[in-house]
């Protein structure tokens, strides 16, 4: 079945993408990229690698009283536990996480009021693992709202360790200046901050899981 929330192959948008001729054009395009790749790969000198740039955060006004937090390791993540960061990507560190009760998450969900002066996208990391103790990650299969603020790909796989807990990736949600409520599934999860909606955000899996990285970035 074909649906305009299909992403596997292609969209499928409109009768399109439903033939491999139609394909062949993204194929070879990913093919080209990929040779690209690695012949860069063959000419980088280990002096050449770039340092990891930390996310920056944006100037945001919160509508609630919630605390916040600079992320890093030994950070709290939340307003009623104990429970600390035990390992963070580079990337996120030091943005400025807000603290919710986690009892309060799993019982009523997550609401997050803010007003912007200019367009921003609010960082949320979601526990890799199907749990009613956990706030499900977006899901386009099952819900045609879940890309609403272009939050549906997972943009940075396994990007956070917390003691006790399965790894956390983390979704962007893109919104514009003004006022705003998101509200989140029941469930714990992690608020991680808002960036600057022009702030690159490279989808990688930063590998704290220990299973490694990928190397998706060969074929972007």
């Amino acid at each position: 079945m074909q649906t305009k929330q299909r992403k596997i192959p292609m969209r499928g948008v409109d009768k399109t993408f439903i033939t491999w001729k139609e394909m062949l054009p993204i194929y070879t395009k990913e093919l080209n990229h990929f040779k690209k790749s690695i012949d860069s790969l063959k000419s980088l000198k280990p002096a050449a690698v770039a340092p990891i740039v930390p996310l920056k955060n944006a100037d945001v006004q919160l509508l609630a009283n919630n605390s916040t937090y600079s992320i890093g390791k030994s950070a709290l993540v939340f307003s009623d536990t104990t429970v600390q960061i035990k390992e963070v990507t580079e990337k996120l560190i030091g943005l400025k996480g807000i603290q919710f009760s986690r009892k309060q998450q799993i019982s009523s969900g997550t609401e997050i009021k803010f007003s912007t002066k200019a367009p921003v996208k609010l960082l949320i990391g979601f526990f890799n693992e199907k749990n009613p103790k956990y706030s499900p990650a977006p899901q386009l299969e099952i819900d045609a709202s879940a890309n609403n603020y272009g939050q549906a790909e997972i943009k940075i796989s396994n990007g956070i360790i917390v003691n006790g807990f399965p790894p956390v990736n983390v979704h962007a949600y893109s919104f514009a200046a003004g006022t705003h409520t998101l509200n989140l599934s029941k469930g714990a999860c992690l608020v991680l901050g808002f960036i600057d909606d022009k702030q690159e955000l490279r989808i990688f899996n930063a590998g704290l899981d220990g299973r490694g990285r990928d190397i998706d970035w060969l074929f972007e």
